[in-house]
């Protein structure tokens, strides 16, 4: 009976309670049910005072008084501003965490833009965690952290520039999972980072302080983190050995691939690799370990390296050898590297292994020490290349200078017709140097790693000596243009010459000619006047290209002068156009001009007008019918007489 008389004096109690609530919020909301009531902060800033009643009577806390929350003073409505809600006073436990939390510190140094409790369980509507609607719900957190966390003006004051973690998390295989099914067992961001107890990770009590993160992912991951606290990470990081890796270091934080047989990283076999040698290549950070960074590119030089450099998802990686998880020092008697596993390590590809075949060496360094028959072996191949490839190289140099020879010396007898003026031939041979310097000094700037470029730089040409060399060219072959450009403007013959390199319609009827007779479909070849299509497209590529390699180059040597009159974009631009304009140049030389001076079948050895300025007449009529046909029908051919080979001859070859 007296259980009963309590029990009811509770309701009653309770009732009044919620009833003596509700006088009071109604009396509140005489002011804050005004969708115009507002707080002026300063000149530019207003905050909305409205508060919709609807919204606090589906939350949670619809049965609290607004002063349970807002410690409102007795003179309160003479524009006295009220302090922040607390939510202390019924979750002091939370807000105990709340408080030791990056959020709650944050505040307390003055960050206002740090997270509150409102921030991310709502304010007057605040929800159960339960509910499908409330902002921390399953389904719902990612927006709810995105708040903040996708913002990048927030994050900038942060120190983290251009990176949403969110979207990060969203493309990861936890975030794919989550999107697929809210409901799944997976993890999110309080799954990692905690809820109100959210630490910097420099704290040791941190979820991802980085002792924590095994036992953090080992939460869902429970057998990898167990592999992972026997390998030599683990200890080394427990000894304070910061650098050593732990889950997210090698796997990422928010941006997880998921695991797939052929990658343990989710990644191509390639991208897997880098993973680990994103450590072991460093010199600087493996010699405080006493390790060889050069285990990683001796790797690369043998089979399995290559293999997984060209692709092949089969090729052995670290992982293949040394475990994903438990990876041990190789004196470890259970490392799947040490001498007595390597059989069944190396079995797992190879079948029929011994332990002979096992003990090849896998990162190959120190050749002269490890296996002196073979260092002795490669010093007898490197000279036997140097001599064999050697002597061919100037044997067969030699036939084709012979020849060139007995060409130059048959074009004595024969009947020439100028084509080039002296200083052209000359003017061409600097082109030559200085063209030639430019390709040389200017990709040596770009591939300094080139095997060519050190034997460059061994033999002295530092940057000052390739800069200065550069600029020099560039200076050479700038003069020597525009000498050419005066020829055209002050000359007859060079307006003449001018006017002749200027394209036709009777270029691409020659084109077309020429493609057609090379492939069989007309006998007839094109008869060609002063000038080729060829010749004329290749003479003004050179003009296109000194001008653009010019003015770029200027401003890339000059930039403090082009600055003052260009907008800074400009410089970019003119260094990528610089780049690929030199590429453009060196290959057409290779290609376009080289086959039709050297390798054309009819030029072959070499075209050697370019020494003399002149031509055979056989030359001409055969390269140039049409110029051969004008010059006779205006009598304007002028041919050189020599010497008959009999008349040159000695008395004793006689």
């Amino acid at each position: 009976m007296i259980l009963k008389r309590f029990f009811c004096l509770w309701i009653v109690l309770l009732f009044a309670g919620a009833l003596a609530a509700q006088m009071e919020n109604e009396y509140c909301m005489e002011c804050h049910s005004d969708p115009e009531l507002i707080r002026i902060i300063n000149d530019s800033v207003e905050v909305s005072l409205f508060i919709d009643s609807t919204h606090f009577a589906g939350s949670v806390h619809e049965d609290l008084a607004c002063v349970d929350c807002h410690a409102v003073t007795e003179d309160h409505p003479d524009d006295l501003p009220i302090g922040e809600p607390t939510c202390q006073n019924c979750h002091e436990d939370v807000y105990d965490e709340y408080e030791q939390s990056i959020h709650g510190l944050g505040r307390k140094e003055g960050i206002q833009i740090a997270a509150t409790c409102w921030d991310c369980h709502g304010k007057h509507d605040i929800l159960p965690v339960d509910d499908e609607n409330s902002k921390v719900y399953g389904k719902n957190l990612l927006k709810t952290c995105a708040d903040c966390h996708s913002n990048t003006e927030v994050m900038r004051q942060f120190g983290l520039r251009k990176m949403d973690p969110v979207q990060l998390y969203a493309q990861s295989v936890h975030g794919k999972i989550f999107a697929e099914d809210p409901e799944a067992t997976v993890a999110t961001c309080i799954t990692c980072h905690g809820s109100h107890d959210i630490r910097p990770t420099v704290d040791p009590q941190s979820n991802l302080s980085e002792l924590n993160i095994p036992e953090t992912c080992g939460t869902c991951h429970d057998q990898e983190a167990e592999d992972y606290q026997q390998s030599v990470h683990w200890k080394s990081l427990k000894r304070g050995h910061h650098e050593s890796p732990n889950c997210t270091d090698c796997h990422g934080e928010h941006d997880i691939k998921g695991y797939t047989k052929t990658s343990p990283f989710g990644k191509s076999e390639l991208e897997a690799t880098k993973v680990c040698q994103g450590c072991h290549a460093s010199e600087q950070l493996m010699s405080r370990f006493g390790l060889d960074y050069r285990r990683f590119d001796s790797y690369f030089r043998t089979y399995h390296g290559l293999a997984v450099l060209k692709g092949s998802p089969r090729a052995a990686t670290c992982t293949s050898c040394h475990e994903q998880h438990a990876i041990r020092e190789s004196e470890d008697s259970l490392a799947t590297t040490n001498p007595k596993n390597m059989v069944k390590t190396c079995g797992q590809c190879h079948q029929n292994v011994t332990s002979e075949f096992a003990k090849i060496e896998v990162h190959p360094i120190g050749l002269k020490e490890r296996n002196y028959v073979a260092y002795l072996l490669r010093i007898f191949y490197k000279w036997m290349i140097i001599l064999v490839i050697g002597g061919m190289f100037l044997h067969n140099l030699m036939i084709v200078v012979y020849h060139i020879r007995q060409k130059r010396r048959a074009k004595k007898y024969s009947e020439l017709v100028p084509r080039f003026q002296s200083f052209e031939v000359y003017q061409h041979l600097l082109l030559i140097l200085s063209f030639g310097t430019l390709v040389v000094t200017g990709f040596a700037l770009k591939f300094p790693d080139a095997y060519w470029v050190r034997l460059l730089y061994s033999l002295g040409m530092d940057e000052v000596v390739r800069s200065t060399l550069h600029r020099i060219a560039a200076v050479v072959m700038l003069t020597i243009s525009l000498i050419q450009v005066a020829y055209f403007i002050f000359s007859a013959k060079g307006r003449e010459e001018f006017v002749a390199m200027l394209p036709t319609p009777k270029d691409l009827l020659d084109l077309l000619q020429n493609i057609k007779f090379h492939l069989g479909l007309s006998k007839e070849k094109p008869k060609f006047d002063h000038f080729d299509y060829g010749e004329k497209a290749e003479y003004l590529a050179l003009i296109w290209g000194v001008i653009i390699m010019g003015v770029t180059g200027f401003m890339l040597w000059f930039p403090e002068i082009f600055a003052r009159y260009l907008p800074n974009w400009f410089f970019e631009a003119a260094e990528v156009v610089h780049y690929y304009e030199a590429w453009l140049a060196s290959l057409a030389i290779l290609i376009w001009h080289w086959f039709f001076v050297i390798y054309h079948p009819d030029v072959y050895p070499m075209n050697i007008t370019w020494i003399d300025g002149k031509i055979s007449l056989e030359e001409l009529k055969h390269h140039h019918p049409a110029e051969y046909e004008k010059l006779l029908k205006e009598r304007k051919l002028k041919l050189e007489k020599k010497k008959s080979k009999k008349e040159e001859t000695p008395d004793k070859e006689q």
